[in-house]
């Protein structure tokens, strides 16, 4: 059972990774975001000081058009797009909520596929669905099915997440981790076409075999950050392999790819030429050396999971104590541009909406033309009424969300 979810998790798991070579010089002199002391420093996090406006979309829910448990959500011009585990790929009137149509099914037909939590090329208006045997099932965000295509490479053995992502509208890109053979490395390629191949900065050869199989354990931990799960893998009793479900060091912001390395602290704008070093993260005291990165006893460091970023604003989420099941905990920063001011606090606690004093907001999902999103399920939403009977003071918007009952399908934040 557990390796059939193991496999399941690696099959879902296409977040957005990718690097290749690209001098380093000059690293020191770049704009610097102080996440190290802010972290030192913990406060509240106001929705005030990031947006101006939030805005809700209730899901149309019908008895056809029911949203799965944790729904994955992506943002695509007029369209939200809801998928879930559950084998369901919807989408929404981004303007009303109205249900438009389905994309994509699940089965063995020349159009089907494995499931239906994919990935979008944002440039292109094309998903990608896992279809089983290093295949994948491409749909148009029309949901028009637009053909198959064969995964360019992958690694024999368990090194950690591969990854695929966009360039632009033709031009893909994967991410592999290092192998006891082949160093970590990007991929670009347009169709199944190579392009070019990059060795990576970060590690030349993994520090271990990749077989699983022989392994001394593993666990999988749920929810470490925002309902993602962890699979710590033991190779042996000082040496672990963390691999997390959804991680995210890619992001666009414009027209530009951007990209962190796990266990560097430089954010690099991704060319095809190579990676141009922007700005870096300093996690003073609490730096996470690469090369520590199989040491379990490596306990309070910070470990990046995401950037979700704007022409205003940086966000990043954080693990401290990674592989301690009793003190690991996540926390968001925020860099605001315009001052260079960093806040960190605890992930939990969200954004305190002071905008129209609803529930806190923790975006999971950023355009490219810098709109934040979120999506909130409606038994949240039922639950806060019912602790906060008092809506006289809300704006007549959140006020208009007391109708949604548990059973029906989430709303959708939008944040600018």
């Amino acid at each position: 059972m557990k390796k059939h979810m193991l496999c399941y998790i690696l099959s879902i798991g296409f977040g957005i990774f990718w690097s290749c070579n690209s001098p380093s010089a000059k690293i020191e002199s770049l704009e610097t975001i102080s996440v190290g002391k802010a972290y030192e420093n913990l406060t509240k996090l106001k929705a005030s000081d990031y947006f101006q406006t939030v805005r809700y979309v209730p899901l149309e829910t019908n008895d056809s058009v029911l949203v799965g448990d944790n729904p994955k959500l992506c943002v695509y011009k007029d369209l939200l797009i809801v998928s879930s585990p559950q084998e369901q790929c919807y989408a929404f009137s981004k303007g009303d909520g109205r249900f438009l149509h389905s994309i994509g099914h699940i089965g063995d037909d020349p159009e089907g596929c494995s499931d239906l939590v994919g990935w979008l090329n944002a440039a292109s208006g094309y998903l990608y669905f896992n279809r089983g045997n290093k295949d994948f099932s491409i749909y148009h965000v029309n949901g028009q099915f637009v053909g198959t295509t064969q995964d360019i490479e992958t690694n024999r053995g368990l090194f950690g997440m591969e990854s695929m992502d966009y360039l632009d509208a033709q031009m893909l890109v994967k991410h592999l981790p290092a192998t006891n053979e082949k160093p970590d490395r990007i991929i670009l390629f347009r169709d199944t076409t190579r392009i070019a191949t990059f060795p990576t900065n970060n590690e030349k050869v993994s520090g271990h075999n990749g077989d699983f199989s022989n392994s001394a354990g593993y666990d999988f931990v749920v929810d470490v950050l925002g309902g993602r799960q962890m699979l710590n893998i033991e190779f042996d009793k000082e040496k672990h392999l963390a691999v997390i479900v959804g991680e995210h060091p890619f992001w666009h912001v414009g027209e530009k790819l951007y990209f962190r390395e796990h266990f560097n602290d430089t954010i690099y704008q991704v060319t095809k030429e190579g990676l141009l070093p922007e700005r870096r993260f300093d996690f003073g005291d609490m730096t996470w050396k690469r090369e520590d990165r199989y040491d379990i006893q490596k306990d309070h460091a910070i470990y990046p999971v995401e950037v979700q970023e704007n022409d205003c604003i940086l966000w990043l989420r954080f693990l401290v104590d990674l592989f301690d099941n009793d003190k690991r905990k996540a926390y968001n920063a925020l860099y605001l541009k315009e001052t260079g001011e960093v806040k960190v606090a605890a992930y939990e606690e969200g954004l305190e909406n002071d905008l129209n004093r609803f529930l806190p907001l923790q975006p999971t999902f950023v355009t490219a033309d810098g709109e934040f999103a979120q999506i909130i399920s409606a038994e949240t939403i039922a639950e806060w009424f019912e602790e906060h009977p008092d809506v006289a003071e809300l704006p007549e918007e959140v006020k208009a969300l007391k109708e949604i009952t548990a059973e029906d399908n989430p709303v959708v934040v939008l944040m600018k």
